[in-house]
């Protein structure tokens, strides 16, 4: 038999990985279609909009090729003009406003 502080921290350590998991589907960006062409939407959650400041489009040897500011209407934010740029993998990249990376999702240009 396992003593009851044992029960109560297993029990503690379940609600604190289910709020983890919340949290962590509650602040999501994703982009689409997939693969772009020659527009691409990203999608923001409501609490990581909150946070964020701008989203960057960049190569994958880290180039930022395009930005556009984050503002809370939520409406998703898009990327234009795509076309004008090489096919292959991207990267967006969401940054707050001291420029910190707070979150990332690939994307393919393809046209």
């Amino acid at each position: 038999m396992l003593p009851f502080g044992f029960v109560a921290q297993d029990v503690k350590a379940q609600n604190v990985e289910q709020q983890r998991t919340l949290s962590i589907s509650d602040r999501k960006m994703t982009a689409y279609p997939i693969p772009a062409n020659n527009t691409v939407y990203f999608k923001i959650t409501t609490s990581l909009r909150n946070e964020a400041k701008t989203v960057e489009l960049m190569n994958v040897i880290g180039k930022t090729v395009a930005v556009q500011n984050v503002n809370n209407d939520g409406n998703d934010i898009v990327f234009g003009g795509l076309s004008q740029l090489p096919e292959g993998v991207y990267i967006g990249v969401m940054k707050n406003a001291e420029g910190k990376i707070i979150q990332t999702t690939k994307l393919m240009i393809q046209h």
